[in-house]
């Protein structure tokens, strides 16, 4: 069986020796070295090509992002896998941006690391749970900024949104007036900036304009 090669890459050094002691556990590993900075890390890489690199996100010298896009644009092998007590969204999707294999936090148990590089090493991507949750909750709120974003009627106002609702609900201008407590001009020319904002030239294309697009509200 072809051992995996994998490079750690960590400043803290004591963490570095314990991953490093927990991988010699398994005959399948390889560590091709220990490094405590994104200098030596990229000089390791270049010159061993280990199938996997293991490293923290803050590090002195290069950032891991640097080195991944350097990995990249002179197309090693080396996979990237991020090891890091940093788990916000901003590191997270900014890893994502940079192509990195992987991502597990520092709260993971031997079992996960293990699993981790080895599906990297295999060309997979990997995850921690915590990591996976993140990621998911961002895809959701950018699709959900993006429907808004579709959306014509999130021009209107709060107010112009429930006259809009009572409209569509066919209650006229004095109904209207009455069950919002406003006076009939008001809703008047509430009625005249909904179509001026949503450009249509009726209330018949506004109502239709609202049901076209009611799943998007």
């Amino acid at each position: 069986m072809k051992k995996i090669k994998v490079l750690l890459a960590d400043d803290h050094a004591i963490l570095t020796q314990g991953t490093a002691a927990i991988l010699s556990e398994y005959d399948f590993f390889e560590i091709v070295d220990t490094v405590y900075d994104g200098e030596k890390a990229m000089e390791v890489v270049s010159d061993a090509r280990p199938d996997v690199l293991v490293a923290d996100i803050t590090m002195p010298g290069k950032s891991i992002f640097d080195i991944t896009e350097e990995i990249k644009k002179k197309g090693y092998p080396t996979k990237v896998l991020i090891f890091s007590m940093h788990n916000t969204a901003d590191y997270v999707f900014k890893a994502l941006h940079y192509g990195v294999s992987g991502y597990i936090t520092k709260f993971s148990d031997k079992e996960e690391v293990v699993k981790a590089i080895e599906r990297v090493a295999q060309g997979e991507e990997y995850y921690s749970q915590s990591i996976m949750q993140i990621i998911v909750k961002g895809f959701k709120e950018k699709k959900h900024r993006e429907a808004n974003d579709q959306n014509p009627l999130n021009v209107l106002s709060k107010r112009e949104k429930e006259v809009l609702m009572l409209i569509v609900d066919g209650l006229n201008s004095k109904q209207i007036a009455e069950k919002l407590y406003l006076s009939e001009r008001t809703v008047s020319n509430h009625r005249a900036n909904m179509l001026q904002k949503c450009k249509v030239n009726n209330t018949v294309e506004l109502v239709k304009l609202y049901l076209d697009n009611i799943n998007k509200w």
